[in-house]
């Protein structure tokens, strides 16, 4: 113990400073921590500038695909499923679905998601996800899934408002092949 005073007193230290030293050292290192798991996500202050949604199953092809985007001149256009497996339809939309779409992903803190979930266990057969949004303030969401999802029900809101949105669309983007 003798020898540790020494070196405090050497570095200009005594035993309170050198609490304050390691406190505040120990905060660096859990705000890092938290900044690699995601738990610093922030919620994006700027408009929704793209979204897509895509799940498929392992030899089956998209079971589900959505996808909307602000083009040049600021109108948004949706392509997307009406049904799983099915075509995919396009339509343009709102800004204020756009702006829908936003709030799902606000509300279900959708911004919060991990880059990948996975299960525990191996699974050979089984389904896999994707997840993007863009934002005007040069935030980013992407995430993914193989065989595991995040909480909430934020990918199935996504996906329930794009086929709402969709459903009296009759423009056909492409065919799916058998």
């Amino acid at each position: 113990m003798h020898a540790i005073r020494l070196y405090l007193l050497f570095l200009h230290l005594d035993e309170s400073n050198l609490y304050l030293t390691m406190k505040k050292y120990m905060i660096c290192v859990i705000a890092a921590v938290m900044g690699m798991t995601g738990c610093s996500a922030q919620v994006p202050e700027g408009d929704l500038l793209s979204v897509e949604y895509t799940e498929s199953g392992t030899m089956a092809g998209y079971i589900y695909e959505g996808r909307m985007k602000q083009n040049p001149d600021g109108t948004f256009m949706l392509k997307a499923m009406k049904e799983n497996y099915g075509p995919l339809y396009q339509k343009q939309i709102s800004k204020e679905a756009a702006d829908t779409i936003r709030q799902i992903i606000i509300e279900e803190k959708m911004y919060k998601y991990k880059e990948h979930y996975r299960p525990r266990m191996e699974v050979l057969d089984g389904y896999g996800w994707h997840f993007a949004a863009k934002f005007s303030d040069g935030t980013s969401i992407y995430s993914t899934g193989s065989n595991a999802r995040p909480g909430g029900n934020g990918l199935g809101r996504i996906n329930g408002y794009m086929r709402q949105l969709i459903e009296d669309a009759d423009s056909i983007v492409e065919e799916k092949e058998d």
